[in-house]
């Protein structure tokens, strides 16, 4: 991949393969600092100048994934397309990163990876505002940033809340774990490992391993990674939208994941939000354009959750700042790598990144 020294990088070959050269000026590399001194990274290129747009990925994943080249277009391909100016950003669940190696909590994210990424975006551009794309557990992340008063509203123009925001409601099958307390019989610092060739005899992995043969699934397929995903985090993929090229990588776009960071989120979940009483006294502070966004079919982080922080926030400051739009057909990670998302929902992300 690129160097530490801001060089060029056209394609991924040594971490997702290479099969088309992408349609986006060459991604610039920046290494920069958390607020704890943790080392992060993002990838920057730019299409003109309707931006800047940050973007950061789920748990356990780099934001190199909205680059992959499986796909037709990608988003950020998408993004440079319509002119936008795009920052993709790893906070430390990345596994470029040293920092995943280390327990971390939401709070964390939230105090010291959120506001360097936007003060870093800021710098960079000498812009005063900046819109952002936060997907899965970095979007709870971005919103306790804000309520706790770590970063200021007044630098984000924009917000998407993609999959998941304040409130944290799981499936059956998510349920069920967290109310065994499943979590709590883990070592906090073993590592799932998501591809089976990564596992090891440690009993996190011993874990995943037994509870991917026994959970029950929404799809039936030929990769032995996702029952280890559906084990871990719930389903990552609505499989109908899935090609074949993405399907085989989906692996190393959601390798492994830290037992620490699984634990603060199930404690969390068990309460179904992430707010404290203090931080109900601040809602104010995401008084900002929000949309939310959900797959229909996510069968990790379901609907119900963004509802329940839209209606949250509309009773709290009003209803003029808020849109929610649920995808038919759509699930998760797949809302960004699966076929249709180009022309269902992307077009509508732009729109409110503008």
């Amino acid at each position: 991949m690129a160097d530490n020294n801001g060089s060029l990088l056209q394609s991924f070959s040594s971490y997702f393969g290479t099969r088309r050269k992408l349609d986006i000026p060459p991604l610039e590399r920046i290494d920069f600092t958390a607020g704890d001194g943790n080392a992060l990274l993002m990838h920057h290129t730019s299409g003109g100048t309707r931006g800047p747009v940050v973007i950061t990925p789920g748990t356990a994943m780099t934001a190199l994934s909205y680059c992959i080249d499986t796909v037709p277009q990608n988003l950020v391909e998408f993004l440079v397309a319509k002119g936008f100016d795009v920052w993709l950003v790893d906070w430390r669940t990345s596994p470029l990163l040293a920092a995943h190696n280390k327990p971390y909590t939401l709070d964390d994210v939230a105090h010291y990876d959120w506001p360097a990424a936007i003060a870093e975006v800021r710098r960079r551009t000498n812009s005063k505002k900046v819109s952002v794309l936060a997907h899965c557990l970095s979007s709870p992340c971005f919103l306790l940033s804000l309520v706790r008063g770590y970063m200021e509203g007044e630098q984000i123009s924009s917000f998407i809340a993609s999959q998941v925001a304040l409130h944290l409601h799981m499936t059956p099958v998510g349920a069920l774990k967290l109310k065994t307390r499943m979590d709590r019989l883990l070592p906090s610092g073993e590592m799932m490992h998501q591809r089976p060739a990564d596992k090891n005899g440690k009993m996190a992995d011993i874990a995943v391993s037994f509870l991917s043969h026994i959970l029950p699934k929404s799809y039936s397929c030929d990769n032995p990674v996702c029952p280890r995903h559906s084990a871990t985090f719930g389903d990552l993929i609505f499989h109908s939208r899935v090609n074949a090229a993405t399907h085989a990588i989906i692996g190393d776009l959601v390798p492994e994941c830290l037992t620490a960071f699984l634990q603060d989120v199930a404690n969390w979940a068990r309460k179904q939000n992430i707010l404290t009483d203090e931080d109900h006294k601040h809602l104010d502070r995401l008084r900002m354009p929000i949309t939310f966004i959900s797959g229909a079919e996510n069968r990790m982080f379901v609907p119900q959750g963004t509802e329940q922080t839209f209606d949250l926030l509309c009773e709290a400051n009003g209803k003029d700042n808020y849109r929610r739009t649920v995808y038919k057909d759509f699930g998760h990670l797949d809302c960004y790598i699966g076929e249709g998302a180009a022309t269902e929902i992307w077009p509508d992300l732009a729109g409110a990144l503008a």
